[in-house]
């Protein structure tokens, strides 16, 4: 990034008087959004209600974040070369 594109989004940020509207449809579409789940449910879920809908979309970002977990501790555990990684609290 040049300093010429720098210098322009800081303006740009300077002139964004409700930063939260501004950046909102980039997190409704990110992994932390209820939208991103929503639209990647299985297509059977399309006829239910819309709160059967909500649930279910929440269960998948759950069972992300699980698999995300369980990857970063099987991640840790390959650079203690097998050893049991304690979690910070675990001493």
């Amino acid at each position: 990034m040049t300093m010429q594109h720098r210098v322009a989004a800081n303006r740009s940020w300077a002139n964004t008087p409700d930063r939260a509207a501004r950046t909102a449809p980039g997190r409704n579409l990110s992994p932390t959004g209820l939208e991103y789940w929503l639209a990647r449910l299985a297509p059977h879920m399309a006829q239910a209600d819309e709160e059967t809908r909500r649930k279910a979309a929440e269960n998948l970002r759950r069972a992300w974040y699980l698999e995300l977990s369980a990857k970063g501790v099987k991640a840790r555990q390959a650079r203690s070369g097998g050893r049991r990684v304690d979690r910070v609290g675990d001493r």
